[in-house]
């Protein structure tokens, strides 16, 4: 009697609940709209809820990510615009656009350079056939790298390896073009020091190895005259044990700047090959190689700097022997054949009583290099 009563009291108190869950859920769909459905409000007001937070963390999360990617490339930007030598050009070449370090290389503010040509820093001495070669390329579609002499605003040089591309638009049409520049100064002036003559500031014997055999290389395969002269001074040795050797210095150094400003020629170079021996190396044939010998050996001699053991003279002179290579003579011989050929020419000036030019005789000279 007391179970039957307990399960009458369970029945009693579960009835309401069983009645709405069979009213609700065991409902025929048609006759029961889901919007009344308690359970359901509930169940689809928790899911969207929970949607909406996590949306929320998400939105939050990518919101976030973007301002740190941001912030990250904008401090790449300013690195850049800061240490990158860069400028942007149009078809013409005019500037657009150069970075920070751009202006601080070469002097000059953005405002001076944008709307003008990058010719605003050529250097002068810069041959046309590098920008020859430049514009070639890039008008062809293809990148360009290479060294570059360039002078900042104030009129001294900077050497950049600059690297050229094409820049296109969105709609892949080319647009101009961006540089990237290194700056290779310092490294341009180490390579400088290892091939000049400390003392006069010429170039060295170093130097002039390798600087005669590639000029000749390249006379022979276009077809040029190459002419080498050799100067020496006279009886150098009596003037230091005379004057000294800080005015022997003096005496180099005075030779080399008459050497100098003699050859405003791009096409020549200056070396001192060691003592008190100097040479030219020239792109002229033999009339123009012994007019500026002449002029040379006159020169110094002008300079009237005593010295009382230089027989007949009484002043510093120097003797000098040339050499003309042509193209149609034979092929290219060995660099140290044609100095030879030189130096003998300089000996025979000095044996028939120095100061004086004395050039190699040609057709002699032609069967002493074979």
């Amino acid at each position: 009697m007391a179970k039957s009563r307990g399960k009458i009291k369970a029945r009693a108190l579960f009835a309401p609940w069983c009645l709405m869950l069979s009213e609700t859920v065991l409902a025929e769909p048609a006759q029961v709209s889901a919007f009344n459905n308690p359970l359901f409000l509930f169940l689809t007001v928790t899911l969207m809820f929970v949607m909406l937070v996590f949306g929320h963390r998400q939105f939050k999360r990518l919101t976030q990510n973007k301002k740190e990617a941001n912030h990250i490339a904008q401090s790449y930007l300013k690195i850049i615009n800061q240490y990158v030598i860069t400028s942007k050009t149009d078809l013409e070449g005019n500037i657009l656009d150069v970075s920070d370090a751009f202006c601080q290389i070469s002097g000059f503010s953005k405002e001076e350079l944008v709307n003008h040509s990058h010719a605003m820093v050529r250097h002068p001495n810069t041959p046309d056939e590098t920008y020859q070669s430049l514009w070639q390329s890039i008008s062809e579609g293809r990148d360009w790298q290479g060294e570059m002499c360039n002078q900042r605003k104030d009129g001294t040089s900077y050497w950049v390896y600059a690297s050229i591309t094409a820049n296109y638009d969105m709609y892949g049409r080319k647009v101009g073009y961006i540089a990237v520049h290194q700056d290779i100064t310092d490294h341009k002036m180490v390579v400088e020091l290892s091939i000049r003559d400390a003392l006069t500031g010429l170039y060295n014997r170093r130097h002039f190895n390798h600087y005669f055999e590639q000029h000749l290389q390249d006379c022979y395969e276009n077809n040029r005259a190459l002419s080498l002269i050799i100067f020496d001074i006279d009886n150098f040795k009596k003037y230091n044990d005379t004057y000294g050797h800080q005015k022997g210095d003096d005496v180099l150094k005075e030779t080399a700047a008459v050497l100098q400003y003699c050859t405003g020629d791009e096409t020549a170079a200056c070396f001192r090959l060691g003592g008190e021996e100097f040479a030219i190396i020239i792109q002229q044939d033999e009339t123009g190689a012994e007019e500026l010998a002449e002029r040379i050996r006159a020169e110094i001699e002008d300079l009237g700097i005593e010295h009382i053991n230089n027989a007949n003279y009484g002043v510093v002179t120097t003797s000098v022997g040339f050499y003309t290579y042509h193209t149609d003579e034979f092929s290219p011989p060995e660099p140290d054949e044609l100095f030879r050929v030189a130096d003998q020419s300089l000996y025979r000036a000095k044996e028939s009583g120095r100061n004086q030019v004395c050039g190699a005789d040609m057709a002699q000279s032609s069967i002493e290099l074979f």
